[in-house]
């Protein structure tokens, strides 16, 4: 068909007005990036409501989107990983028990001009600028923070006094670790409660029902649990429901199944993630260094926040995540896709990478990229601290 000038014209203001971002849908409608996300397992609440996120979030912004579960088996994640890299997947990201695949898991992402968003584990003193473009970037949540305050909800609703049990994650993974910091952290304010036992419940509620059986048979009186996660939180209670048993639980995560029974009070309090949005954001941000965003040396390794969830506010939790669609603009995370007007939509901050890993041994030798200590110095972690606040306008309810 010829054009007139006038149709011609018109077109061209079109093209000029929308910019560039139309012209990358196009593209990717035609031959769709592929993202992957790679999880311990698919049979847990948690990484449900992660998929769910996942799911609208690369229908929002047009990609190749899939889950797939390693079973918490270190062999088996890395051949996950690079079967789906030689099958043209360009974006990972996922969970990583064994912090040392994560390593591997970049080199491997390096080797395919891919990239991996690494969420809640990674190797201890190694940046993702050690690891190339592989390692796109690192996220999880201030969980020595967030432990501290939920074992102080947990102590306090002990009346700050009586004997407590800790089931524990899987061992070494890093918000295994960080949790079980903070929960140390509360104790040493709380010197009247004592921890009588910790033992892992390897995030499932099966193994962690098993344990809190074990306790209720070694100890008399058990006063409270901590439990590292809310899967693991689920096992606990049906343990002490079957030995006829009513005490405080808490747990980590924020699943649907918990919020039920804090609302029905089975349940004392859980640090809400949202899953949902981790999954997303995640995924967005394996979605924008692909199409070039090049992250800050400070912004490669953040913090997202937690909410402390109880009775109080549980109502309120279930009704901001209770529609059929998640309250989420995802389009409007992309750095990409929304390069001036980006909203994080959650809390999100550098991370004070010395700090983080203060409590691990420091290889010989090692120093932290060169990059990232010249941004510290000339304080980018609080100017970034404060340019992610100044974007968060829709905000998670508290």
């Amino acid at each position: 068909m010829k054009l007139t000038r006038r149709q011609f014209n018109k077109m061209a203001a079109l093209a000029a007005a929308v910019g560039t971002v139309p012209q990358l849908a196009a593209a990717q409608t035609k031959n769709k990036l592929k993202i992957t996300s790679v999880v311990t397992r698919l049979e847990n609440d948690y990484f449900t409501n992660w998929n769910k996120g996942a799911t609208e979030a690369a229908a929002a912004i047009g990609v190749d989107y899939k889950i797939l579960a390693y079973d918490g088996q270190a062999a088996k994640h890395i051949e996950i990983v690079e079967a789906q890299l030689q099958a043209g997947t360009k974006g990972l990201f996922g969970d990583s028990n064994d912090t040392a695949n994560v390593k591997q898991i970049t080199s491997l992402a390096g080797k395919y001009n891919a990239t991996y968003i690494a969420v809640w584990d990674t190797l201890p003193w190694m940046h993702p600028i050690d690891q190339g473009n592989g390692y796109g970037s690192f996220f999880a949540a201030d969980d020595v923070q967030n432990a501290y305050n939920l074992a102080k909800t947990l102590f306090e609703a002990m009346g700050s006094k009586g004997n407590f049990v800790h089931i524990t994650g899987f061992p070494g993974a890093s918000p295994d670790i960080s949790r079980t910091l903070g929960v140390d952290r509360a104790l040493k304010e709380f010197p009247n409660i004592k921890l009588l036992a910790r033992q892992p419940g390897n995030w499932n509620p099966v193994d962690s029902r098993r344990v809190m059986e074990d306790m209720l048979t070694r100890y008399p009186k058990i006063d409270g649990v901590y439990a590292q996660n809310d899967s693991e939180g689920l096992g606990i209670v049906q343990a002490l429901k079957e030995a006829g048993l009513k005490i405080p639980v808490v747990g980590h995560d924020g699943n649907a199944e918990n919020l039920e029974l804090i609302e029905q009070g089975q349940y004392l309090a859980s640090i809400s993630y949202i899953p949902q949005y981790q999954a997303g954001f995640a995924l967005v941000r394996a979605f924008d260094v692909l199409n070039g965003w090049k992250p800050s040396p400070t912004e490669l390794m953040m913090a997202t926040g937690g909410t402390l969830v109880t009775k109080a506010n549980v109502a309120k939790i279930k009704a901001f995540l209770g529609g059929g669609k998640l309250p989420f603009d995802w389009r409007k995370m992309s750095r990409v896709l929304s390069p001036d007007d980006w909203d994080p939509q959650n809390f999100v901050w550098p991370l004070d990478v010395e700090q983080m890993w203060a409590p691990y041994p420091r290889p010989a030798g090692y120093e932290l990229p060169k990059a990232y200590r010249d941004a510290v110095a000339a304080g980018d972690l609080q100017r970034y601290k404060d340019l992610y606040f100044s974007h968060y306008k829709k905000r998670i309810p508290t």
